[in-house]
């Protein structure tokens, strides 16, 4: 029974970390209540976003409130949930659970909070897609505490729709008078997003203050002005974001810049854009920004199932890099030979 315990304790620690997640959303709906009991309950969590601030800086004057304000409290949490497990399996694994928990604080306590998830950031990368929530993905939620509430894995922002943030964003879509331009602006007003309307080639000086830009036109080349919207963002602390439509899942240039650590990328696959009318575009970008707000790379306006089978071929496809794009390890190597 130990060793099972043993075995299990990975899984059952998991299980407690996206607990602590729900917890975590909990705390912030309870911050923007009308009651004054929630926001003073959820007060404390407040501290936690007030040492890491929404420019990822630490401010050490909060050093002592965090820990009892955030770390503690966290700690405290997790064994609420052990003790649900030591009611629900034997006893072994509540006490594995308890030591692995335990051991984690103790780590914590010891670097003074800055565990892998909450660093000082001078500039920061765009994280990969995967079922994880890497350190780059918990980041934003500092910049945006609205959102990427996940701590380890996304479940929680899957089921939220907190994989995004986009009120108060500044998207630019060009071939914004078709039909799925039109709707996709309206679905992101409604979302709170500031919209701009471009069907020109959007100038530098306009994608130097765009967070996302979107893509419409599937025939047209989408590298050059991704390229010059990576350029024209490449000093900003946070990477910049990009929805480009394609008609088809097998597209090496979309394979490759999905995982290009200059730009948040996300490919939206709409076999028939050229054909839409305006009930099916309302569809389609109804579709597509629920998919984004649960924090989808690959997007698509098909049926489960046949969502499913693109999201493969997609990952099986072989990237190719632009002759135009360039690889580097981190962002901050671009200003290195500006």
């Amino acid at each position: 029974m130990v060793w099972l315990a043993i075995a299990a304790g990975p899984l059952l620690w998991l299980s407690g970390a996206i607990f602590f997640d729900c917890v975590h959303v909990l705390l912030h709906l309870m911050h923007g209540s009308r009651s004054a009991l929630l926001r003073a309950l959820a007060h404390p969590h407040q501290i936690h976003h007030e040492w890491i601030n929404r420019d990822l800086e630490v401010c050490w004057e909060y050093r002592s409130q965090n820990i009892w304000c955030h770390l503690v409290l966290e700690y405290v949490t997790q064994l609420v949930f052990t003790a649900a497990i030591a009611l629900l399996l034997p006893l072994p694994f509540a006490v594995v659970l308890a030591a692995l928990q335990t051991g984690l604080f103790v780590v914590i306590l010891r670097y003074r909070g800055l565990d892998i998830n909450h660093q000082p950031i001078e500039m920061l990368d765009a994280y990969r897609p995967s079922a994880s929530a890497p350190p780059a993905y918990h980041a934003l939620h500092h910049v945006h505490p609205d959102a990427y509430y996940s701590a380890y894995t996304r479940l929680v922002d899957i089921l939220v729709g907190g994989g995004i943030e986009l009120r108060s964003r500044r998207v630019v879509i060009q071939c914004a008078a078709d039909p799925l331009g039109l709707a996709l602006g309206q679905q992101l007003r409604e979302e709170g997003a500031a919209v701009i309307e471009s069907r020109e080639m959007a100038d530098e000086a306009l994608l130097s203050r765009t967070d996302v830009l979107v893509l419409c036109d599937s025939k047209s080349d989408e590298v050059p002005i991704l390229e010059s919207f990576i350029e024209a963002t490449r000093t900003r602390k946070l990477p910049p974001e990009a929805w480009v439509v394609h008609t088809e899942s097998e597209n090496p240039t979309a394979r490759h810049y999905v995982d290009d650590i200059r730009i948040h990328y996300r490919t939206l696959v709409v076999p028939d854009v050229e054909t839409l009318t305006e009930p099916g575009a309302e569809a389609v970008a109804r579709r597509t920004v629920s998919q984004i707000r649960r924090g989808l790379h690959y997007v698509s306006s098909a049926p489960l199932s046949n969502h499913l089978r693109g999201r493969r071929r997609f990952h099986a496809t072989q990237p190719i890099p632009p002759a135009a794009s360039r690889e580097v390890r981190h962002r901050s190597e671009a200003l290195e030979t500006a």
